[in-house]
């Protein structure tokens, strides 16, 4: 990953965090605001019950409040029941009761020691609860109960408008609450998120500057080794253990030179400016006709005239040579390479073809630094650094590449916008 990718994949991390810390205190904010209102509102609608049950008791007791003669003047209490859930509630509540008769027709009507509802509405609403068939349940501001007795009916309502605010603006201070509570985990969460990435962070970049410094410190010695392998060489003549000493020496110095590249690619932003891209393609593939002649392979391209796109001339040549050459290395069966580059209107299409597969489980990591599959492990001269350049090339140009297979071939697509961020090099 180069550097602008690393640091969105710590972002992408980050907001992960965050996220996950967020989703699981929602959830638990709603699943007790939610248990705290249905346990409450069902020992209040219990309670409602049970002080209707007793209001049915004392009208059956004791008949019509409003009509008997023990009935208190306005302005003093009523003597307190007894098994009331809470008798002073119990006192402060709003009762309403119709009875009526076999017919339906109202012939008592209690409406309480208020003036809020009417006769009519209040016998309306009994009526319109008789044709529910509930015995008990709610209806807009009244809680109701059903009792059928031998010669009539009783409905008796309660008025719970009171504690029904109550009940609501307690819940909503508790919402508006745990909304402050959100904002300030929010906050706490990003804190949190940033030292836990922290240390990832430090790690990532202590591993790119130890990449960077090793390759820099192993470029001199290595290239001392050949020189002096080469002299020794020159007086004593060749044998094998010189040519071995060369050999694994050139190896050495290629995979320094790689490590070194891969750092610059993932670390220094390119220089852009327009690039003629078709003769660029054109002049990266040429050399490459000679190898697969040598290798009996042919090579077929296929380039679209006249194809320019912002980007850096070095690091694109590049590109088309780790591309080609890692065509050309890992060919397997019959068939040639076919290079294609085509004009599409966001911008240009690379494609480079060969015969061979790539497992679908290796697709995912192709990509990744030192990676390569067990059949492509020795004899190749390659170190799996090669494709991992050539991803940070095509993101610092803002492009996308991918590897599919089918029909016994494995292409490689690059994606380049035809218009892109000019970036300059510090």
């Amino acid at each position: 990953m180069r550097k602008q990718e690393r640091s969105g994949a710590f972002r992408r991390s980050r907001r992960q965090i965050v996220a996950v810390i967020m989703a699981v205190f929602l959830v638990l904010l709603s699943v007790t605001l939610g248990a705290i209102y249905i346990i409450s509102y069902r020992q209040l609608y219990q309670e409602n019950l049970d002080m209707l049950e007793i209001y049915i008791e004392q009208y059956l007791e004791n008949g019509n409040p409003s009509q008997r003669e023990d009935t208190p003047p306005p302005g003093e209490s009523a003597p307190e029941p007894d098994g009331a859930p809470d008798n002073g509630r119990f006192l402060r509540s709003s009762f309403y009761s119709i009875a009526f008769d076999g017919d339906g027709q109202p012939f008592s009507v209690d409406l309480g020691s208020g003036t809020v509802y009417t006769e009519a509405q209040l016998t309306d609403t009994a009526q319109y609860l008789l044709a529910q068939g509930q015995s008990q349940g709610t209806h807009g501001n009244f809680v109701y109960c059903v009792d059928r007795e031998a010669s009539y009916t009783l409905v008796v309502l309660m008025d719970n408008t009171l504690v029904s605010d109550s009940f609501t603006t307690l819940f909503r201070n508790a919402l508006i609450l745990g909304a402050g509570m959100v904002a300030v985990l929010l906050l706490c969460a990003i804190g949190l998120a940033r030292w836990i990435i922290r240390p990832l962070e430090e790690s990532d970049r202590r591993q790119r500057q130890f990449i960077s410094d090793a390759g820099h410190e192993l470029k001199t010695p290595v290239a001392v080794v050949e020189a002096n392998a080469e002299l020794l060489e020159r007086e004593v003549g060749a044998n094998k253990w010189l040519s071995n000493i060369r050999s694994e020496s050139s190896r050495m110095a290629g995979l320094v030179s790689e490590l070194l590249e891969l750092v610059r690619t993932e670390q220094d932003p390119p220089r852009m400016e327009p690039v003629a891209l078709s003769h660029l393609v054109l002049g990266g593939v040429l050399p490459f006709e000679s190898v697969a002649f040598e290798l009996g392979r042919t090579l077929i391209h296929q380039i679209d005239a006249d194809i320019t796109v912002p980007g850096n001339p070095g690091q694109l040549s590049q590109l088309v040579s780790i591309l080609m050459d890692n065509a050309l290395s890992h060919s397997a069966g019959a068939g040639g390479i076919a290079v294609t580059l085509r004009r599409e209107r966001a911008g240009a299409i690379l494609t480079v073809s060969n015969p061979g597969f790539i497992p679908e489980a290796d697709r995912a990591e192709i990509f990744d630094r030192f990676f390569r599959s067990d059949a492509n492990r020795g004899g190749t001269g390659h170190y799996g650094l090669g494709l991992t350049i050539a991803r940070n090339i095509v993101d610092a140009h803002q492009g996308d590449i991918q590897v599919a297979c089918g029909d016994g071939r494995v292409t490689f697509t690059v994606t380049l916008p035809a218009r892109g961020k000019a970036r300059r090099a510090p």
